[in-house]
């Protein structure tokens, strides 16, 4: 089988090691030259993971040379990059199945990136792939757990039988890929949210208030799109959940502490990738257009966006 991985950073190197000892061709694209020959000569992107890939991974900036010589097709790039990503796609996709490994919105019309896929790339043989795992602890291929979601049986089938066999992988899968999404949407969000509370020294009881809270306004928000609540409960849902709202290790969970201790936050956006930042603005403007009420989501808001004082996050947990 050849595998095809859109994006080299630290997540698309993680699923890269989960699969090296699959038996299965790997190629690896790139738009940045700097790593393209990094990778090339060391098999290491250095400013993404210490990893060392398998010499046989192959990486290329053709991304019609990817497609035209992968027949499963791995998206694993940040969601900010979606649309130009997809643009250079389309055209060139027939028969692929598609992973989508990233955990976003799609920013110019606030869709959610399977549906995003399915109409610009006129396919139905899409899955998506969540749950908790931190790139620089898959890598150490230590026992855990990861979702698996499509609407289409045949790929949701293809790909359990691609990350089957791993024997630190467990795997549980549903056809909610819409809740699945969401899922991974929304729990960077509750991240930033809970680190919020942890600079502010919340103490324990609160913050595990807190937690329920969340679970239950993201299962309200899967039911209004028509997913199923029960999505929450997989490892995509709760297990990403208690994983990002945890652990310092979580950028999100750890730009949500600095603004609670009422530090500078601004240098740590600009060297790192929050997920449920660069998310917060699109999904607030598609919960306005649905009128959709998220009390997480728009005190955020209005704390990142429009320089409310970090205490009105008691709002939250005392109003419900």
């Amino acid at each position: 089988m050849n595998v095809g991985i859109i994006g080299t950073g630290a997540y698309a190197i993680a699923i890269a090691s989960l699969l090296e000892n699959k038996h299965v061709n790997i190629m690896m694209w790139t738009a940045i030259e700097t790593e393209y020959k990094e990778l090339s000569n060391t098999y290491k992107n250095s400013n993404a993971l210490d990893f060392k890939l398998n010499s046989k991974t192959k990486f290329t900036m053709d991304i019609v040379k990817l497609l035209a010589e992968n027949e499963t097709i791995i998206l694993a790039i940040p969601a900010k990059f979606i649309n130009s990503t997809v643009a250079l796609m389309k055209g060139y996709i027939t028969n692929h199945q598609i992973l989508i490994a990233t955990k976003g919105i799609e920013g110019q019309e606030k869709m959610l990136i399977h549906e995003y896929l399915k109409r610009e790339l006129k396919t139905e043989k899409i899955t998506c792939l969540s749950g908790p795992s931190f790139a620089k602890e898959v890598i150490k291929k230590e026992p855990m757990g990861l979702t698996l979601a499509s609407e289409n049986k045949a790929s949701l089938d293809y790909f359990i039988n691609l990350f089957s066999n791993i024997p630190y992988l467990t795997l549980d899968k549903t056809s909610d890929i819409t809740g699945c999404e969401l899922c991974g949407i929304l729990k960077n969000i509750v991240a930033i949210f809970s680190g919020i509370l942890d600079g502010l020294g919340v103490n324990s009881s609160t913050n595990a208030k807190f937690l329920v809270d969340a679970s239950k306004d993201i299962q309200k928000v899967i039911h209004y799109f028509g997913g199923d609540e029960e999505t929450f409960t997989t490892y995509a849902g709760m297990g990403d959940l208690i994983l990002t709202c945890t652990s310092i290790k979580s950028r999100n969970y750890t730009f949500g502490k600095l603004i609670g201790e009422g530090k500078d936050f601004n240098s740590y956006k600009e060297i790192t990738t929050i997920e449920g930042l660069e998310n917060l603005n699109a999904i607030h403007t598609l919960f306005e257009k649905n009128n959709i009420k998220s009390g997480i989501v728009d005190i955020l808001y209005e704390i990142v966006y429009l320089g409310q004082p970090k205490e009105i996050i008691y709002n939250y947990l005392t109003n419900l």
